[in-house]
């Protein structure tokens, strides 16, 4: 009876130590708002082009659909890190002329991120998703 007790009390104390962060703190929130998520990704689909992501060693580069280059383009990206979410990055959307929009990379930890774009042009707002790995 003892050791099972010795025992339990290690798992107990083995599992307060283990913490686990949640992917988002407001993720209730964020389920009752699923549906501005679906219309959003309905109007991404819309432009018959999917934002082209490449990771290059220190960058991220992301090529906006044609049919956005030359027009405003606001939003934020944000790089979430599953394993760590001290590795995560938050930045807004600046497309140059071209339709590019670089970010650097060069201080994150490599490895896998899933990749989160909200952004909008002319008042029709967007969502991209996509899983990059950052060599």
């Amino acid at each position: 009876m003892t050791a099972f007790i010795l025992i339990m009390t290690q798992f107990m104390v083995r599992a307060y130590h283990n913490q686990e962060s949640l992917v988002a703190e407001d993720y209730y929130a964020r389920e009752l708002r699923y549906q501005e998520q679906i219309d959003k990704m309905a109007n991404t689909a819309a432009l018959g082009e999917a934002v082209q992501v490449q990771a290059l060693a220190g960058r991220l580069v992301l090529n906006m659909p044609a049919a956005v280059i030359g027009k405003t383009v606001t939003g934020e990206l944000f790089l979430m890190r599953p394993s760590d979410a001290g590795s995560d990055l938050r930045v807004p959307v600046n497309v140059d002329a071209n339709g590019r929009f670089t970010v650097d990379t060069g201080n994150q930890a490599k490895g896998a991120y899933t990749l989160h774009m909200e952004w909008q042009v002319d008042g029709t707002a967007y969502l991209t998703e996509d899983h990059v790995y950052l060599p």
